[in-house]
């Protein structure tokens, strides 16, 4: 098939048929309830008739059907036919229709709807127009008959979203199958999606039904999941693909329907879908948790047990187990939420969500805004047996991690503790909390919470009580098979006693056993055998307690001791002291169980109130002071009675409460206490006495000496960490000692300890070794002896833990004792020894020193003690050392090649913490390191290395410190040290990468402090690069020389410029160096060197100067400026700007008189004149060049393109064209110079894209040089004329544009700047002034006010006419207010453009009066038209050229086809006179001006205007006698004159072409009226009106004959005047015309009539007599011959014309008689024999006038003889004989 075909295939395919009655009859049959043949044949209205009761119907069924029926339902529906409708009109049909079908939809199987549905088929064809809708509204019952029907008329090709039914519209008989449903909507997007559309369209509308929905979500979800198993196979990706597409269809279906709480059964399908979508597809949490918020917002209370079901099943596929909080939040509001849970578990597994809820609700106890609320939810959940034991152990576990991890005292913390309390007690969790509590390793005793099995301190708590009475143990009652456990025998006196006890570990194995029970117990604690019936004589029972207590025991043990304790104490009031019980309590208080902690305190109490009432009693017995400890008892220092008392009192029982709940708290505080500090946690303001503190410390420190519980000690030891007064003594005589001793056991010793008191070893030696302070010298100095193993070599976890205590104190260290340690470290680090524990000395010592920090005079005693090591004699000073070679240094003598590592390993270690210690900080090092540096060169030569490591080493040390002496106020001192030549020889010769990069770092930093010393030293690398690298191909000299670039260079130059010193004079020697070697650099290897080169220089100084000097030393090598512009695209966008920039700067200070950086760079001043012009004439072409580079060109424009970077681009490029404008000022004088740069300019204004050019000239504009503004706004003016119109950014900022010239235009007086402002608004506006016309409108005000128009400059005149012109094409109506404004002006312009003959400024008046004319001619009056005319008639007069006179006629043309008839009629007739005084052009323009007006006009706007036409006309007619009135001695010449004549009677002669008699002939009486009073002295009237009846018979022919009755009389009289006198030529031969032409166009015989025949023919002959042969030849014989044959068909008429000539024959004026001779002969030849049928009347005559005296009549009479007989064929002679 051809085009052509196909394309007339789609017409036939789209076509509706209106011509083919056939196709339309078959469109009429489409039916749902009949037959075609049927339908065919109904009319509408008849149908309407049918449909219009099931749509009554359907509106008492649901009221909102009411509303079609005054559109779908009307009267007017039934001649409505879609085919003449608009597309807009059918778009608004569509939306009604649409709305009715959508809302019929769930009633479609009621006989109303189809009925209804029926009328819309048939009248307005919607299975036609609207197939999508209506389908989808019959799908959900595509199993009914309906649906079948609706089939058969749908067209055959249906739209793509339905295209699966086109196998079932061409045979409507089969059932479209569900599953074909489901299968397009699974593998078709564009039917699915249409599918949902359509369900949210009706959601939103509110027609929808349950069928529908149900057919909706159970398609979609079916859908949903045969997607998902199609996308299950095939690579990840793959799937990840298809299954993110899904989502993306199906996602906000769900999200819009779900908005729509009103529709629950909607809801309740999107739930559905969404749980087909989260079972099938693997999604992530986000994804999840999104649809879990969109679930929950959905809910409502029809839909709640959905929305639960939905949401567990989400819960379900999540990874994690809390919740979003808007989720959370959301549901946790739910009422009866663990009931709701309840109902919905049978339907699906609840668990993973009420455990999220349970969590959440859980986490928001004590702290959410409804904290009660969640706290019932979460007791609810886990009381309801809801969870099951894993989920619920769960939250159990979390429940007890935040109660552990609140804060005690919050009110979260006392909430969450109820919770735990109540579940504890609570029957069916009791046992789960416990499994957990077990699983998780938790001491809930600590919480105060004990299982009720768990523990039984029946009998303990028996004992609390101060009034119960000893049992007796034969009183105690044993329950049957229950045995009594009694101790052991016990041969000890005290169980504290030094001396390891025997039978202790027996005797409290045997109470383990007996604390649960009550009976066992009392009767265990009353056996003779722990005498506890004398326990405050013998220290056996309490010594067995207090050990009870203070050992690894159970919590049970512990608290059972001290209560036992707490009571015998209660009951005892013998005053006996127990101070030796206090520090033992103070162990408890420290006891990590919160009930032992409990117990203590009310021990304490118990020993205070007894405490009291000793210290009441002159004397009393401290207990166990002398038998406690055994031998030792002796040396515990004891406090007096008073001064236990207020230990107690004032200093533990204050603070007894927070020991209770903090187990850390009774330390801290009473080392605070004795300290004389107060704790922070403390609120209890205890000071004591400096006596009162001595004696405690004391009293402490002896228990801490001599209790053989280490237990005990480890928690006394803490409370004499501090050093002070108070502590001295007791620090040195008993802490210190213990310290020592304990660090002096063995390891087994400390094993055995540890593991009988179950602690841990390593924990003991560091709260031991804690105790060493770090502003104490004992402990310094003890410390020291550990390090160093001095006080005990076995044990090295010992020896970890006192180089740890070093690390943590070296900060509190003295100066001198760190100074001491670091000498320590540094020999032990170098330490050779072999032994396990040395190495382990020399590890940790490194370690060591590599981790603390190290102050300057410690680094410099390292440093200074290395040369010293080295026994190097001394050298020469530094001058004769540089000088020296390296040759003839003196060896240093050395003992052997161990010496020298030996030193090598010192000096590196030296050198690794120098490094490692922030060098920057310690700057006294600089000189030592430089030093060291140099001396290393010597060293290198006994090792036989290079030293690579020791170097790089140095270098990186004092590259910090350099940067900091930067900022150093006199580092003048250090100056002098630094050794430039050390680094230089680093990068010459060491092979090592390393050591060249950190020599040229520390080169780099120093150029930028002591440059002049850097470039003196660095010239010499440049020699050997130049000389040697730059011609090598390897790629370690190509490395060299980068590093050397990169790193030395910019600091170089930052120096420089920080020193106000011209950077390219200082780097002028480095560039042309490198510029000298472009031609010896490998090709491949030039363009990386000079873009590092210029990129570390800094592109914006280098590059600029890079390329200037290629340009100036390779002038004619295109090689070199092609690689200069691949080095341009080497760098930014913006950087090539700059560069441009940079590159102008030189060329401005080459081309001025006092020459700076372009003598050094260029050598100009060696040059001659014309050497520097040719030099400058390269440059400036180059650059041309440059900039003309398309490539170059696309590289600059990206720096436009970067939106957040503009303005830098702008304003570099408004710098460009200022710089080059200057230049050119410069070079006026040198003709190529100045043609370069104007080369240059235009070049580089075309390198930008049009907006940012406007940018740029934006900033140009705030230069007040007049020439850079001037160029500025001409390169927007010429781009302007460029700009493609489909160029919306460059038309956008161009338009944008306009106010900053309409500023400039303010602000400016220069006329030049105001021309060029003015010329390029005019072009922005005349070429896109209708993008943006309000732009227009502002500017205009400017252009037409005395900035511009009313300036005092011609040249801005005329620009800002032509402007206005523009601007008034743009405004049109807008430009009406302007109007008063530029109007006057324009005439007063124009007028003294014609005084002065300026044609410019006259052409542009008329241009702009033209355009006003043709866009605001309504608005041109009168007050406006008659002032034109007026200058046009003084222009025309006046000596200007063709130009003037064309730009006049286009203003004339311009009114006669857009200014009114009636308005320019009138200014034409107003102005007729002046025209007439101004002459002939001016006259025949103003019949030019009516002629063409005339001409434009209408028929109909004519007629309106005819009254001031005529009247005009009738003015004009006069034309003669106003030329003959009008004042002067000029005269119009014939041919003007007759000019004129032509030019009105072509007017009139138009407007009679459109006028109808009934107007034109008034007009014509006026004329011949007007013609006819003219007088006999001025006939001129009469002249023209004869010329123009002339022209109007030979126009109109016989149509206007009849006219001739109303000339008759006038033409009549004017023959009679004719006829007296031979003057008045010009009259006659108008009348004779006139004449000529009516009697020629004579069809009606008009001429025949008597009267008027009878009128004119006498006349007329009469004119033979005149005495003017010519005027009677050419006029007068013509016009008688053309009457005669007029009335031809008349003998009388002939023979009484006849009869007048005959008369004239025997005239006696010869003149007469020849005259009729001729006459006679003209009609003989028109008439022939029709006029010889008179002959015989004329024979006499003819007989005369052959005897005629007069010899001229005698021949024409025979001429007229002879044409008498050629005519009748015979002779006349014998008749005339």
């Amino acid at each position: 098939m051809t085009s052509l075909q196909k394309q007339l295939a789609a017409i036939a395919a789209s076509s509706t048929h209106q011509l083919d009655l056939k196709a339309q009859k078959a469109a009429h049959g489409k039916s749902l309830l009949y037959e075609p043949k049927v339908a065919a044949s109904q009319s509408f209205d008849s149908i309407y008739l049918l449909c219009y009761e099931g749509f009554r119907e359907l509106c008492a069924l649901d009221g909102r059907f009411a509303q079609f029926a005054r559109s779908l339902f009307s009267e007017q529906s039934k001649v409505e036919d879609r085919t003449q409708m608009t597309k807009k009109e059918n778009e608004e049909l569509d939306k009604v229709l649409e709305a009715f079908i959508t809302l019929a939809g769930p009633r479609l199987l009621l006989k109303p709807a189809e009925m209804a549905m029926e009328w819309l088929v048939r009248r307005f064809r919607v299975h036609e127009y609207n197939t999508e809708c209506l389908v989808f509204t019959y799908l959900p019952y595509h199993e009914k008959h309906q649906f079948q029907a609706l089939l058969s008329i749908l067209p055959k090709q249906p739209p793509p979203t339905l295209r699966f039914l086109h196998p079932y519209i061409s045979s409507p008989t089969n059932e479209v199958p569900r599953r074909t449903i489901v299968y397009t909507a699974a593998n078709t997007p564009g039917f699915f999606t249409a599918l949902q559309t359509y369900v949210i369209n009706v959601l939103q509308a509110s027609h929808q039904g349950p069928t529908l929905l149900a057919f909706w979500s159970s398609i979609t979800t079916q859908a949903i999941n045969a997607i998902i198993d199609n996308s299950s196979s095939g690579r990840k990706e793959i799937q990840d693909q298809k299954t993110e597409e899904m989502l993306f269809r199906v996602l906000p279906v769900l999200n819009e329907c779900m908005k729509l709480v009103d529709a629950p059964d909607a809801v309740i399908g999107c739930y559905m879908i969404i749980i087909v979508l989260v079972t099938k597809a693997a999604f992530e949490d986000k994804v999840l948790d999104s649809l879990m918020e969109a679930v929950i917002l959905s809910q409502s209370s029809e839909t709640l047990d959905s929305c639960l079901v939905c949401l567990a099943i989400i819960a379900e596929e999540r990874s994690r187990l809390d919740f979003p909080a808007p989720v959370l939040r959301k549901v946790l509001t739910i009422p009866n939420l663990s009931q709701k849970f309840q109902a919905v578990s049978p339907k699906c597994r609840i668990e993973r969500l009420a455990l999220g809820c349970a969590l959440g609700a859980l986490e928001g106890i004590g702290s959410a805004a409804r904290s009660e609320e969640r706290r019932a939810v979460f007791q609810d959940i886990m009381e309801l047996s809801i969870l099951n034991d894993a989920s619920a152990s769960i939250c159990l576990s979390v429940l007890i991690k935040l109660v552990l991890d609140g804060a005690p005292g919050s009110v979260q913390h006392g909430q969450l503790l109820d919770l735990v309390t109540q579940f504890s007690e609570s029957a069916n969790i009791s046992k789960l909390l416990q499994a957990v509590v077990k699983k998780d390793g938790t001491d809930l005793e600590s919480l105060g919470i004990v299982f009720q099995e768990s523990l039984n301190f029946n009998g303990i708590d028996a004992m609390d009580s101060e009034d119960e009475e000893m049992i007796d143990i034969d009183e105690i009652h044993i329950p049957n098979g229950a045995p009594l456990v009694s101790p052991p025998d016990i041969a000890e006196t005290s169980f504290l006693d030094t001396t390891l006890s025997k039978s202790f570990q027996a005797t409290s194995e045997a109470f383990e056993q007996v604390v649960s029970s009550k009976p066992n117990i009392h009767h265990f604690l009353g056996s003779k055998t722990l005498r506890r019936h004398e326990a405050f004589q013998h220290p056996l029972f309490l010594s067995f307690m207090v050990r009870l207590w203070c050992g690894p025991t159970s919590v049970s043990v512990r608290i059972a001791a001290i209560r036992s304790t707490t009571a015998l104490v209660s009951k005892f009031d013998g005053g006996i002291d127990l101070q030796i019980l206090i520090p033992y309590l103070l162990c408890a208080l420290a006891d990590p169980s919160p009930i032992v902690r409990r117990s203590a305190a009310a021990c304490i109490g118990a020993v205070s109130k007894n405490t009291s009432i000793a210290s009441g009693r002159s004397t009393s017995l401290v207990w166990g002071s002398k038998d406690v400890y055994g031998k030792s008892s002796s040396q515990i220092s004891l406090l007096q009675p008073d001064q236990t008392s207020e230990l107690l009192s004032s200093v533990l029982i204050p603070i007894l409460e927070e020991c209770v709940i903090d187990s850390t708290f009774v330390t801290t505080s009473v080392r605070h206490i004795l300290q004389g500090t107060q704790s922070p946690k403390s609120q209890h303001k205890n000071v004591l006495k400096a006596s009162l503190k001595t004696s405690l410390l004391s009293f402490l420190g002896s228990h801490a000496a001599l209790t053989p519980l280490l237990r005990a000690r480890l928690q006394l030891l803490p409370l004499f960490n501090f050093v002070g007064k108070s502590t001295t003594g007791v620090r040195v005589n008993s802490i210190l000692p213990i310290v020592r001793d304990w660090c002096s056991l063995s390891g087994a010793e400390v094993k055995a300890q540890c593991e009988r008191e179950k602690i841990n070893a390593k924990d003991a030696d560091q709260i031991h070794l804690a105790t060493l302070m770090a502003r104490e010298t004992e402990s310094v100095q003890l410390l020291s002896d550990l390090i160093s193993g001095n006080v005990n070599k076995d044990r090295t976890e010992l020896q970890d833990a006192a180089f740890d205590r070093l690390n943590g104190i070296w900060p509190s260290l003295k100066s001198d004792s760190r100074f001491s340690f670091s000498q320590v470290l540094l020999d032990l680090s170098l330490k050779e020894d072999g032994t396990i524990f040395d190495e382990l000395c020399r590890m940790r010592s490194l370690e060591t020193l590599r981790n603390i920090k190290l102050d300057t005079p410690t680094l410099t005693s390292f440093l200074e003690s290395v040369p010293a090591a080295l026994q190097m004699p001394e050298g020469p000073p530094a001058k004769k050392r540089r000088r020296t070679s390296r040759t003839e240094i003196a060896r240093v003598e050395l003992q052997s090649p161990q010496d020298t590592s030996r030193l090598l390993r010192r000096l590196t270690l030296v050198l690794e913490l120098v490094e490692g210690s922030n060098p920057g900080e310690h700057l006294p090092l600089f000189r030592n390191l430089f030093a060291i540096l140099g001396e290393l060169q010597q060293l290198k030569q006994q090792s036989g290395s290079d030293l690579v490591y020791l170097q790089s080493s140095i270098l990186g040390s004092l590259a910090p410190i350099v940067n900091k002496l930067k900022n150093e106020q006199d580092p003048a001192d250090y100056q002098a040290s630094v050794r430039a030549d050390l680094l230089i020889d680093c990068i010459r010769h060491s092979t090592s990468p390393q050591v060249q990069n950190g020599a040229l770092l520390l080169i780099a930093s120093l150029a930028s402090w002591v440059p002049e010393l850097v470039l003196h030293n660095l010239m010499p690398i440049f020699t050997f690069i130049g000389s040697t690298l730059l011609r090598q191909k390897d790629d370690y000299s190509a490395h060299v020389v980068d590093q050397t670039i990169s790193r030395v260079v910019p600091q170089l130059a930052a120096s420089l410029r920080a020193r106000h010193k011209n950077f390219l004079t200082g780097v002028a020697d480095l560039l042309l160096s490198f510029t000298a070697a472009f031609e010896h650099i490998p090709q491949h290897r030039r363009l990386k060197l000079f873009s590092e080169l210029a990129e570390t220089l800094g592109p914006r100084d280098s590059l600029s100067a890079i390329i200037a000097l290629l340009v100036d030393r390779y002038p004619t090598g295109t090689t070199h400026r092609k690689f200069a512009i691949d080095l341009l695209l080497e760098f930014d966008p913006v950087v090539t700007l700059e560069t441009f920039k940079g590159y102008l700067d030189l060329a401005v200070d080459a081309a001025g008189p006092k020459r700076k950086i372009s003598d050094t760079l260029f050598g100009l001043n060696e040059k001659q004149p014309s050497q520097v012009e040719n030099a400058l004439t390269n440059l400036l072409s180059s650059l041309s060049e440059f900039a003309a580079d398309e490539k170059l060109k696309g590289h600059v424009g990206k720096a436009f393109r970067r939106k957040a970077e503009s303005t830098a681009p702008r304003e570099i490029f408004a710098s460009i064209v200022d710089t080059t404008i200057q230049l050119s000022k410069k070079v006026v004088k040198s003709p190529e110079n100045y043609k370069c740069c104007s080369r240059v300019l235009a070049k580089c204004l075309a390198l930008l894209p049009t907006p940012d050019l406007i940018k740029s000239t934006e900033i140009l504009l705030a230069n007040p040089d007049r020439q850079v503004q001037v160029a500025a706004i001409k390169s927007i003016e010429l781009r302007a004329g460029t700009v493609l119109q489909n160029d919306q950014g460059s038309v956008s900022a161009l338009l944008a544009f306009l106010p900053s010239l309409e500023e400039l235009l303010q602000q400016t007086q220069e006329m030049d700047v105001k021309a060029i402002v003015v010329s390029c608004i005019d072009r922005i506006v005349e070429r896109f002034g209708k993008k943006d016309v309000n732009a227009v409108a502002a500017v205009a005000r400017t252009i037409s006010s005395s900035y511009s128009l009313a300036s005092g400059d011609d040249r801005v005149h005329i620009l800002s006419l032509l402007c206005l012109t523009s601007i008034v094409d743009v405004l049109e109506d807008e430009a009406i207010s302007l109007l008063p404004i530029i109007l006057p002006a324009a005439f007063d312009y124009l007028k003294e453009a014609i005084e002065q003959e300026n044609t410019g400024l006259h052409n542009a008046v008329y241009a702009l009066l033209s355009n006003i004319v043709e866009r605001l001619a309504y608005m041109f009056s009168r007050e406006y038209m008659i002032p034109a005319l007026k200058l046009s008639q003084r222009s025309a007069a006046s000596l200007l050229d063709e130009a003037c006179d064309e730009s006049r006629n286009q203003f004339y043309q311009s009114i006669s086809k857009h200014l009114g008839a009636q308005e320019a009629f009138t200014a034409i007739r107003t102005t007729w006179p002046d025209a007439i005084g101004h002459g002939y052009e001016a006259s025949q323009e103003q019949l030019d001006l009516i002629l063409s007006t005339i001409e434009s006009q209408t028929k109909s706007q004519l007629i309106k205007t005819s009254p001031t036409l005529f009247g005009l006309l009738l003015e004009v007619f006069d034309l003669r006698g106003a030329i003959d009135s009008r004042p002067g001695d000029e005269s119009f010449d014939d041919d003007e004159l007759e000019k004129l004549e032509d030019c009105f009677i072509e007017s009139v002669l138009g407007m009679t072409l459109k006028l109808n008699d009934a107007t034109f002939r008034p007009f014509f009486i006026q004329l011949v009226d007007l013609a006819s009073t003219s007088s006999k002295l001025d006939m001129s009237r009469s002249i023209t009106f004869c010329k123009f009846l002339a022209a109007f018979f030979e126009k109109f022919k016989s149509i206007v004959t009849s006219y001739s009755s109303y000339i008759v009389e006038h033409i009549a009289h004017l023959l009679e005047y004719l006829s007296k006198g031979e003057g008045e030529p010009e009259l006659r031969s108008a009348v004779l015309n006139a004449l000529q032409k009516t009697f020629q166009h004579d069809q009606d015989g008009f001429w025949q009539a008597p009267s008027h025949y009878g009128a004119i023919m006498p006349p007329l002959l009469k004119q033979l007599t005149i005495n003017s042969p010519s005027e009677v030849t050419d006029s007068v014989i013509p016009a008688i011959t053309d009457l005669a044959a007029a009335s031809s068909s008349s003998v009388d008429n002939h023979r009484e014309m006849s009869g007048v000539l005959l008369k004239y024959m025997r005239s006696e004026d010869a003149h007469t008689r020849l005259a009729t001779v001729k006459c006679e002969q003209s009609l003989t030849q028109r008439l022939g024999e029709e006029w010889l049928g008179l002959l015989p009347e004329m024979l006499p005559f003819i007989s005369e006038l052959r005897e005629d005296d007069d010899e001229m009549v005698e021949r024409e009479t025979q001429r007229w003889i002879t044409m008498m007989e050629e005519i009748l064929s015979e002779d006349l002679d014998a008749m005339l004989q």
